[in-house]
């Protein structure tokens, strides 16, 4: 009995051999990039990466079976406005055809310089250079749109308030007000040959070169610019 049993047995561990060898030559093509892919998306990331930092490692995942067709493949930013480090969405396009082949999910390792708090700053603050630290470390880790140069937001104004080693955030800051809403304002009226100036009420809060509603000292309802502190000017 106990021979009648062995070829089955031998089969079983033939099939279960086969079936791992199927599941290890699966996992190599998972893994496999192709070579042409691969330099077209290094090309693509490399000039767009923060200055003075350093790349550590791109990967790819899994290519779908259009774009592995592909003899020329022709990766381009889904969204070239955002930063190429982290997650990148990458789109590609085959040379000579205008339809888009597919999307591929790209992490962009790299280590460079990113903005921090050296003390606390306020909500309302407006930053100077003495307010900030570089630090260096993985870029990849920091929240999107981290501030990575000081002058970012040096004059700017923080939105929020940040405690001392935070990384900032390009968001959180904003062009500072120089009119702020419900604050009495000087208001200059100019037009051919001549000047007034009277008082008013900004109905807004508005930075440099931004438009405002004032109340006028007469109760007229009008648009006006703002030139400088507590200064708006109307032009007929």
């Amino acid at each position: 009995m106990t021979g009648f049993f062995r070829p089955r047995v031998l089969l079983g561990h033939v099939c279960r051999r086969e079936w791992v060898l199927i599941a290890v030559l699966q996992s190599g093509n998972a893994m496999a990039q192709p070579s042409e892919l691969q330099a077209q998306v290094r090309h693509l990331i490399e000039p767009r990466l923060p200055p003075r930092s350093q790349q550590l490692q791109i990967d790819i995942d899994q290519p779908a079976a259009r774009i592995l067709a592909c003899e020329r493949p022709l990766p381009y930013l889904v969204h070239p406005e955002q930063s190429v480090v982290g997650r990148v969405a990458i789109g590609v396009r085959c040379e000579g055809n205008e339809g888009v082949a597919g999307y591929l999910q790209v992490r962009v390792s790299a280590v460079g310089d990113y903005v921090v708090s050296r003390q606390r700053i306020a909500a309302g603050d407006v930053v100077k250079a003495n307010m900030l630290d570089i630090r260096r470390g993985p870029l990849e880790r920091l929240p999107k749109g981290s501030v990575l140069k000081p002058e970012q937001v040096i004059g700017l104004q923080a939105g929020r308030s940040f405690s001392r080693g935070a990384a900032l955030a390009v968001n959180n800051f904003r062009p500072r007000w120089l009119v702020e809403r419900n604050q009495r304002v000087v208001l200059q009226a100019q037009g051919a040959g001549f000047t007034i100036r009277r008082d008013g009420k900004a109905l807004d809060n508005g930075s440099l070169g931004s438009s405002v509603r004032v109340l006028s000292s007469d109760g007229k309802l009008l648009n006006a610019q703002v030139v400088g502190q507590s200064e708006l000017l109307l032009r007929y």
